[in-house]
């Protein structure tokens, strides 16, 4: 089945037009598109990129034959904690109480209303971290401290010219091999 692709949002500036597909399920259209046009399978730094396709809502509908002929693609949106919205609503009601108050309690009102709105709008962007408490912690007998002593992703410094810092102790194809002496 030809399936006409639309992209919306900023997965416009990935293919401007309309892309047409021969393709069972939606979920095919989805694979082709993605091996096929560069960009549009997510990259090492950001990971795959998300989509939401428009009136297909569970991956029953996606994989399913047949289903829409026009399939309309848009970014997902995701959000970070959950506390944003609440501390966007007690701030709009800290800015409508500034108003209602005096010339001296209410530009203080105003001016802390109009930070939570936006700290509550950038708490929503903000993603959450990774938590590797549940993630068993790999200890080492044979060798003292061979060990990374840091988490995979965490940005180490290259320095020029003469420094005295402290560093991290990489451990790369290290192996300890019980001999059994006897």
């Amino acid at each position: 089945m030809l399936r006409r692709i639309h992209l919306h949002g900023a997965l416009k500036s990935i293919h401007p037009g309309i892309l047409e597909i021969h393709a069972a399920t939606p979920a095919e259209a989805l694979k082709a598109i993605s091996r096929q046009i560069p960009g549009f399978g997510g990259n090492a730094i950001t990971g795959p990129l998300r989509v939401k396709v428009a009136g297909l809502e569970t991956v029953e509908e996606l994989i399913s034959p047949g289903g829409p002929q026009d399939l309309h693609i848009f970014p997902q949106l995701n959000g970070g904690k959950n506390g944003g919205f609440f501390q966007i609503i007690i701030g709009a009601v800290l800015v409508a109480a500034s108003f209602v108050t005096g010339p001296v309690l209410g530009p203080i009102l105003l001016k802390l209303g109009i930070l939570m709105v936006l700290g509550g709008i950038l708490q929503m962007f903000n993603t959450p971290k990774r938590d590797n408490k549940d993630a068993p912690e790999k200890k080492n007998h044979y060798l003292g401290a061979p060990k990374n002593t840091v988490e995979i992703g965490t940005r180490i410094p290259i320095l020029c010219g003469q420094d005295r810092v402290g560093g991290h102790y990489l451990s790369f194809q290290i192996d300890a091999v019980d001999t059994g002496v006897v």
